[in-house]
């Protein structure tokens, strides 16, 4: 008996060192990997804004800096700023502790169960005040919810926001949104609400044929809104976990 994705074909949406990484994984339990990516990070729109706030980071103004996507941590890399020891890390969940591990910085807080930024800031408020924590920053995308510094602001912590980066769409070629169409990519990862956007924008809902799975259950609920059917959700909001259950259900062969 095979794994769950044996013989599928996988479009995976984004990019990059991820899509790489991603690739390789599904391929080595026996899927087919297409990186077509339907989004892509890019500068923000107000350059001097993010210039500043990176020069106060790497001149340790801040004691604290939340760091909410791996995205954030490739702009940081991409400037080639440096994060000094005594400015403390906080990343959303493992797979962004990981980028920011792999790019050199350690972590020193990430959340126990659901990466979301709701989850983060309840967690790492417990048992903290703000006369006892010096200024935050939150690095975040031009879509992101302002949920952290919203709720570090209610609290009374002194904290700065800069828009590390902005996502945009990318076209498919008409190739991939064909094979999406046809049923012959026959599983998406849906990763994020932009990127169910984008697919629907070019592809439309997909067929019954074709196999969606979410990142977790509020990508889920953003992709429901949209129209998909998702049939599977990770539990975790974590690519990695996405791959390990779906390998786990059985092969269209072996399913009842």
């Amino acid at each position: 008996m095979t794994g769950g994705l044996s013989g599928r074909r996988i479009l995976i949406p984004r990019g990059g060192a991820w899509g790489e990484r991603v690739r390789a994984e599904v391929e080595r339990r026996g899927a087919t990997g297409v990186i077509a990516p339907l989004i892509e990070s890019r500068p923000p729109r107000d350059l001097a804004a993010r210039d500043a706030a990176f020069a106060a980071l790497a001149a340790g103004e801040y004691a604290w800096v939340f760091i909410t996507s791996a995205a954030t941590v490739e702009q940081l890399v991409a400037q080639r700023v440096s994060i000094p020891i005594g400015t403390r890390i906080a990343a959303v969940g493992r797979p962004t502790a990981r980028a920011v591990a792999d790019a050199g910085f350690e972590v020193e807080f990430v959340p126990v169960g659901t990466s979301s930024a709701t989850n983060m800031i309840a967690q790492w408020c417990a048992g903290r005040s703000p006369r006892s924590t010096g200024r935050c920053l939150v690095l975040r995308s031009d879509l992101a919810m302002a949920v952290i510094s919203d709720e570090l602001e209610l609290q009374g912590y002194e904290v700065d926001v800069c828009i590390a980066y902005r996502t945009v769409g990318v076209d498919l070629t008409p190739e991939i949104a064909e094979e999406v169409r046809t049923g012959r990519i026959d599983t998406v990862l849906l990763t994020s609400l932009s990127v169910g956007r984008e697919l629907r924008r070019q592809v439309g809902i997909p067929g019954h044929e074709v196999f969606i799975a979410s990142i977790g259950p509020g990508t889920t609920r953003d992709a429901e809104k949209l129209g998909y059917t998702v049939h599977h959700t990770a539990h975790s909001q974590s690519v990695d976990a996405l791959i390990a259950e779906l390998d786990a259900r059985p092969a269209p062969e072996d399913s009842p």
